[in-house]
């Protein structure tokens, strides 16, 4: 048997960018309040919606913000990428990448006081497998069984390997037996984790500490409230007038916050901001098409005027510091060529270009980008209109396939790099509206999804990227996006989320 790994899975390098909470940002001069931190304090942070569901089975990729404070998975994944022991203090996976053993936690708690272990376990996971948006990243799990109390073992069809990132997400999450098919589990979620829900209302969460927590005793806040704020300038100015302890905020807003005196944290993650295609489209059906809007783009123009140079140009979903990146593709300039754009058009049968509709959420950044990728398409011949949604409009819009195109961020490296492949460029893919099919796509996931090694997982990563450019990409990724948050003075211990995973107990307020 080959015991697993807990450090980094394809981090690395990303996590070297760092800054806490407490020091300014790129300065390394503390701004920590002389006040105690307050174990009882109360955290707020602005967000922009409220959750899609607490169910794990039906949340919507913004949503592990919320699952994380009052869930746990089998392998904890921290902020940084590093993976580590959650709900299982150890695995093992047999020679073949087939099998793969827990060791689960003693001594663990639900929020309503029902134990932990192989059984319930067990019927999470297997309730993942059966339906919502769990199953594809489950599709390869042939079995569960319960080899002992604590003991847990999963069989997979093929070679698994990336599945240990896969159940540091959401599919390793446990969710009381009690509540898994309760009719409220959308708002009232009954986990393992730090924190309870203990208001719902819109525009606000509220959370409780859980004095029943397995590791209350690292927990540094008393609980915390979630205010939506839709628009990055008003969660900016919340933060700014003390109705809000921090937020995230775009590159362009760092001046700003510096100058209001608050602290920041900014660091590289595995975001990418882009144009999601609907291939059932017509025009977009074309890969030549496709490729013209990737022609068509002027990257370094939106890095510069938009996002105040923290957003890195990119024609694939992943930074160079990440072992999924390709380095044939590392330079960006060669992919904005206006003649050439127009010339695939003429060459798919749109030498006069043709209309189609640009799809944005209502935050200010995404409205003005949207307006700029318009105006960018025009210059090739594409008569684009933008159309905005609401925060709920478009994450129905987006599983629904009711849209032509969306600018959109997108989180590519979550829960598992592999699983981007799965959702944007195969049949059935969580987001892939239109059923594009990357050439050879199958047995390029095969090959990256079998190992844990990063570097033997990177070939066919690299593969499936060098094909799908020159096919015409179903998704044209812009630019690899910066994660900056503010905070006022006080507050400490916030960490940036390379992956999308949120520790909330390292959170500390002063008091």
């Amino acid at each position: 048997m080959k015991r697993a790994s807990v450090k980094s899975v394809g981090v690395l390098a990303l996590a070297t960018g760092l800054v806490l909470a407490g020091c300014g940002a790129g300065t390394g001069t503390s701004t920590r309040s002389s006040a105690a931190p307050a174990s009882d304090a109360v955290f707020t942070w602005a967000v922009p919606g409220m959750p899609t569901s607490f169910d794990p089975r039906k949340s919507a990729p913004l949503d592990p913000i919320f699952l994380d404070a009052v869930y746990e998975s089998l392998i904890n994944r921290t902020p940084a990428g590093e993976l580590g022991p959650g709900l299982a203090t150890k695995w093992e996976f047999s020679d073949d990448n087939k099998v793969l053993t827990f060791t689960l936690r003693d001594g663990v708690k639900f929020h309503d006081g029902e134990a932990y272990d192989a059984e319930a376990a067990k019927t999470s996971i297997e309730a993942f497998k059966k339906s919502g948006t769990l199953v594809g990243q489950l599709a390869i799990l042939d079995k569960v069984e319960v080899t002992g109390p604590l003991e847990l073992k999963l069989t997979f069809k093929e070679p698994a390997g990336y599945m240990l990132n896969a159940l540091a997400g959401e599919a390793g999450i446990a969710v009381s037996p009690k509540a898994l098919d309760a009719p409220d589990l959308a708002t009232k979620p009954v986990g393992t984790g730090p924190f309870t829900v203990t208001g719902l209302q819109q525009g606000k969460v509220s959370f409780t500490k859980f004095d029943g927590y397995w590791n209350v005793q690292a927990v540094g806040i008393g609980g915390m409230e979630m205010l939506v704020f839709n628009d990055e300038s008003t969660r900016l100015r919340s933060v700014k007038s003390g109705q809000v302890d921090g937020s995230s905020i775009t590159g362009e807003q760092i001046k700003e916050a510096e100058a209001a005196g608050l602290s920041i944290v900014s660091g590289p993650n595995t975001r990418f901001m882009g144009l999601l295609l609907n291939t059932k489209d017509k025009a977009l059906s074309n890969p030549k098409v496709r490729e013209a809007l990737l022609y068509a783009i002027d990257r370094e123009a939106i890095n510069t005027n938009l996002e105040g140079g923290t957003c890195v140009p990119t024609v694939q979903p992943f930074p160079q510091s990440h072992w999924a990146a390709t380095p044939d593709l590392k330079d960006t300039k060669p992919y904005y060529d206006v003649a050439k754009a127009k010339q695939l058009l003429a060459e798919a049968g749109y030498p006069n270009g043709f209309d189609m509709e640009i799809a944005s959420g209502t935050t200010t950044s995404y409205q003005t980008l949207a307006q700029v990728v318009q105006a960018q398409v025009k210059q090739v011949g594409i008569n684009a209109s933008v159309k905005v949604y609401e925060f709920q409009q478009m994450i129905n819009a987006r599983r629904t396939g009711k849209y032509t195109s969306v600018v959109s961020g997108i989180q590519a490296g979550r829960p598992d790099p592999s699983q981007f492949i799965a959702d944007f460029y195969l049949p059935g893919g969580s987001y892939n509206s239109g059923g594009y099919e990357l050439p050879g796509g199958k047995e390029l996931l095969a090959k990256v999804r079998a190992s844990a090694d990063d570097t033997e997982r990177g070939a066919a990563m690299r593969e499936a990227f060098n094909t799908v450019i020159k096919d015409g990409p179903p998704v044209i990724p812009i630019c690899n996006m910066n994660y900056v948050a503010a905070f006022r003075k006080g507050v400490t211990g916030w960490q940036v989320p390379v992956l999308g995973d949120y520790d909330f107990t390292s959170v500390q307020v002063a008091g």
